[in-house]
């Protein structure tokens, strides 16, 4: 099993899925910000398997409207979220591939 390299991945597809973003829509906004983003890198920070910048945080916070540190808070982890469960089958596919 893979570590998390990063801890606000879930939050970020969180947020991008409340906006109704897809994850070329986010990706396009945050290179108007002269972010250098992929839907390659997004698609790593989201299931938590790239490590992210502290300027990559920034751009993320500016894009969502809030705080950096909201990014850091734990989502709602109730049993048979459909959010979580859709997470959790993109690291085992993940893992898969990997191995």
């Amino acid at each position: 099993m893979l570590q998390k390299r990063n801890i606000i991945g879930q939050n970020v597809r969180r947020f991008r899925c409340q906006n109704g973003w897809t994850q070329d829509d986010l990706v396009a906004k945050l290179q108007l910000l002269d972010c250098y983003m992929t839907r390659d890198i997004l698609t790593k920070i989201e299931t938590c398997y790239s490590f992210v910048t502290d300027k990559q945080i920034d751009y993320f916070a500016e894009v969502f409207g809030v705080e950096a540190s909201v990014l850091f808070s734990k989502p709602n982890n109730k049993k048979g979220n459909k959010y979580d469960q859709n997470i959790q089958e993109q690291r085992g596919q993940s893992e898969a591939v990997l191995r």
